[in-house]
């Protein structure tokens, strides 16, 4: 097992920051004969190893990323990328590979041969014809969704899906990425549907430290997070929710909390945003994601009528979720999100 450690951190804007991580954690496990389990890891020169014969033997790559300075922040995009290159030449046809995302735990266990994970792309080669690939995936969304669940370290397990696919190895670190383009907030979260103020209706509570809502049938608590100035006479500020379903999300803004900011059991989740209520926007939810303002819509500060001095105002989203969960309501509802408005 190999262990290296890089952060290099971009400047991107005011409101956002992208940060490429390089794999701290970097195995190989070895399956022989093939049943689906993981057997012993082999030596640290062949961290990388990925070969499949079937019913032989299988070697499986792994590499986790630390991703724990990402907590809580609205993920903006993530894109992994790396290199494969052979390290057996036989021509024996086109080589393809899955590449998964994982929820790890900074540690190269044998379990991670066969853990729980997603697949979030494929590649190919020809060896002799070709010596390597390079591949790069969007994983946005398995992203935001791994960090929503509580997640402070991420996986990648790349195994071969051809047979016979002879030994390749698996970039070390040198040009395995996973790029995460977060946003840096405005203002500060409260009513946590974590159990930390009052409970959640079905005990549907979120992960402490997630900074969510309750959990929806999803198994995520829809999450609101802004960033960019909240300046009433220059306004940037943008409200960004994630981890809903693909459904109707209406955005509000209230002068006041509920229940001295841990909110009011409604629906499958709190009220948290009370007092004067103003109704920003209602936006489809695309990969469990949206914003206001989008493009079209007016600023915050302009459709909340928030005065020219400033003052504090409360935001929420109240989302659809239609299954069959928790109470008969058909709706949850994010945390809730203050800002206290310059002028």
């Amino acid at each position: 097992m190999i262990r290296s450690s890089l952060f290099v951190f971009v400047l991107c804007a005011p409101s956002a920051f992208a940060t490429d991580v390089a794999p701290t954690v970097i195995a190989s496990i070895h399956d022989a004969p093939i049943d689906g389990i993981g057997d012993s890891f082999n030596s640290a020169g062949f961290g990388g190893l990925i070969r499949r014969v079937v019913p032989g033997q299988e070697d499986r790559a792994i590499q986790e990323y630390a991703v724990a300075p990402f907590a809580g922040q609205p993920v903006l995009s993530a894109t992994l990328t790396g290199t494969v290159f052979v390290n057996n030449a036989f021509d024996n046809g086109v080589r393809t590979f899955e590449f998964h995302l994982y929820a790890g735990n900074g540690n190269a266990e044998l379990s991670d041969y066969s853990i729980a994970a997603t697949l979030v792309g494929t590649g190919s080669y020809h060896p002799p014809m070709q010596s390597s690939f390079a591949y790069s995936f969007d994983v946005t969304s398995q992203v935001a969704t791994l960090l929503g669940g509580g997640a402070t370290w991420i996986g990648l397990r790349v195994q071969a899906s051809s047979s016979p696919n002879f030994p390749n190895i698996l970039d070390n670190g040198l040009t395995t990425r996973l790029s995460i383009d977060v946003s840096l907030t405005t203002g500060s979260g409260y009513c946590f549907g974590d159990g930390s103020g009052i409970a959640c209706p079905c005990g549907n509570a979120s992960a402490v430290g997630a900074d969510q809502g309750c959990l929806s049938s999803l198994g995520t608590g829809g999450t609101l997070r802004a960033d960019g100035p909240a300046s009433v006479s220059n306004d940037g500020l943008t409200l960004r929710g994630t981890l809903m379903p693909n459904a109707s999300a209406l955005y509000f803004q209230g002068t006041a909390t509920l229940g001295s900011g841990a909110g009011a059991v409604f629906g499958d989740g709190f009220r948290c945003a009370a007092g004067t209520v103003i109704r920003l926007g209602t936006k489809l939810n695309v990969a469990g994601s949206s914003q206001y303002p989008a493009a079209g819509d007016l600023a915050v500060s302009v459709r909340g009528l928030v005065p020219a001095p400033g003052g504090q105002r409360y935001y929420q989203i109240w989302y659809r979720n239609a299954a069959a969960f928790c109470t008969s309501s058909t709706f949850n509802l994010s945390n809730g999100w203050s800002i206290a408005w310059a002028p």
